[in-house]
């Protein structure tokens, strides 16, 4: 007898998006043993580098980790920039960063930083291609953990197929989301956040104590966290008055 129906299983007409697999890389190590990367999502790229195109993009930048933070700036069109105008390190800490290898909380960081634009972003794209390809940089690098910041809401998905990408490499991740429940959704492994605005993802701008503790708290979570998809909101609160 022909069948009548198309499909097996309940549907809706609701779309219901539902969560990628898990992928996890549990940390071994100690911190202060620990090899860091970063990548955010956020746009963040050399002055001397061609600027993203704001219409979308999956393109990356590769950041040499000894570049001065006044030689960074942002190409985003997806969110508020003047966070990041007034402090790089609000978004991409590379500053914190080398101060935390300096003090020997972490062992060492990547040569390289990497910066891309996730707003717009093409998934195939990002899952296919660039994700992969950000993953192999830090894998090759030896990296132990890579931490991860988005802008947009757009640019969280983006950051999270990254991190799943560099996560299924190998290196655990996590990511310091402004927008936790995108990230979640997405399926990112790992997820830290603290009450601060799209743009200042890492702490305020300029405040290097309120960056500095987000900073470790993520790093410490990496180790912490034993569950896929586990979450930790962070006690630092920054409100962006416009």
């Amino acid at each position: 007898m022909r069948k009548l129906t198309v499909s097996h299983d309940l549907q809706s007409e609701i779309f219901a998006p539902t969560t990628p697999p898990p992928v996890w890389t549990p940390l071994t190590k100690a911190l202060n043993k620990c090899k860091v990367g970063f990548a955010t999502a956020g746009g963040i790229h050399l002055k001397t580098q061609k600027p993203f195109h704001t219409a979308g993009d999956f393109t990356y930048r590769e950041i040499p980790i000894d570049t001065p933070s006044s030689e960074l700036m942002v190409t985003h069109g997806g969110f508020d920039n003047s966070d990041i105008n007034k402090d790089v390190n609000a978004m991409l800490p590379i500053d914190r960063l080398r101060e935390l290898a300096k003090e020997g909380f972490i062992g060492s960081l990547t040569p390289v930083l990497i910066g891309f634009m996730g707003g717009g972003g093409n998934v195939e794209e990002f899952r296919n291609r660039t994700g992969p390809a950000i993953a192999k940089i830090f894998k090759d690098a030896g990296a132990d953990i890579v931490l991860l910041t988005g802008g947009c809401g757009t640019c969280h998905r983006s950051a999270t197929i990254v991190q799943r990408a560099i996560e299924s490499a190998g290196v655990s991740t996590i990511i310091i989301a402004a927008l936790p429940p995108i990230a979640k959704q997405q399926g990112a492994p790992r997820i830290a956040a603290a009450h601060v605005p799209i743009g200042s993802n890492a702490g305020e701008p300029n405040n290097k104590a309120m960056q500095t503790a987000i900073l470790k708290d993520s790093l410490n979570l990496v180790g912490e966290m034993k569950e896929f998809g586990s979450l930790k909101l962070l006690p630092y609160e920054y409100r962006h008055n416009v």
